[in-house]
Formats: structure tokens, C-alpha cells, sequence
């Protein structure tokens, strides 16, 4: 990976065969970034996906083989459990312009991704549900809207 620093945090630049998510929880990790949110674009292989089933309280995983250009992930970077989690959703497409999308699990670069890294100077943490089969932000304050 390669990178440079900007203003608002970062850009990266990731090579071939680099596993997406590893290489988003090393750099921030190193960088000693607490929190942060990304965006980005590029071409990945090895690719898993979920979906949250309401029914099963679980995801639902999906693989799917081939090169495909990432359209767009968008996601986070927060604590869990201390240790640093991406969480990431994506879009991809497959050779014919179909697209796919939904909760990324992982994938390999193939060709580069470009992906944009915005600090949160606050570390976001997780913490498990207390309904739901999955770990959420743990977020300080609770907004509640006036009737005026």
C-alpha cells in the first residue's frame, strides 16, 4: 500500500493481492488513528458478502468468484472489543455491468482501490446488541426532539 496525507486524512493506494478490510484495520492501527470513515473505488477478487437476515438474527454470507470492479465501499473504522473493526457495505460489478451489493466481509485487491480515509478524532466503540445478533456503535448521547 501506498499513501499520502492530506488536510482531512488520507488517501491510499492499495496493490494487488492486499486483503481490503486487513489492510484498512493495519494502517489505521499504525497510524494510531482512534475512529474513521472511508469511501472508495477499484477492482477486487475473493470477494464475500452479506445481507442481515431480520428472520435468522444472523447474516446471511455469500461468495462470489471472478474480478469485479468495486463501484463504491463506503464504511467505518471503530473499536471492538479492542481491537480495531472495518464495517464496510459495497457495490460491485461483474464483466457485464451487472451489479451486486451488500455488507463486505472481504475481498483481495486485483487491480489497485483507491480509497479515501477521513479521522475521527473520538474512538467510536462497539458493543453487542441487546436484541439484535450483531455488534453496534456505542454512541454517548441520545437525541430527543422537542414538541415545539
Amino acid at each position: 500500500m501506498r499513501y499520502a496525507e492530506f488536510s482531512m486524512g488520507y488517501v491510499l493506494k492499495l496493490e494487488r493481492g492486499e486483503e481490503l478490510h486487513q489492510m484498512l484495520i493495519a494502517f489505521t492501527s499504525q497510524k494510531l488513528i482512534p475512529s474513521a470513515c472511508y469511501q472508495g473505488i477499484g477492482s477486487i477478487c475473493d470477494i464475500e458478502l452479506g445481507y442481515f437476515n431480520m428472520e435468522k438474527n444472523g447474516y446471511s454470507r455469500r461468495s462470489f468468484k471472478g474480478t469485479h470492479e468495486l463501484i463504491n465501499i463506503t464504511g467505518n473504522i471503530s473499536i471492538e472489543k479492542g481491537k480495531y473493526f472495518a464495517h464496510s457495505h459495497v457495490v460491485l460489478a461483474n464483466e457485464k455491468n451487472e451489479t451486486i451489493s451488500g455488507h463486505f466481509f472481504k475481498g483481495r485487491v486485483t487491480v489497485t482501490a483507491e480509497i479515501f480515509l477521513f479521522h475521527v478524532d473520538i474512538a467510536l466503540n462497539r458493543k453487542k446488541d441487546k436484541k439484535l445478533n450483531f455488534m453496534g456503535l456505542d454512541l454517548p448521547h441520545l437525541f430527543v426532539q422537542s414538541d415545539e
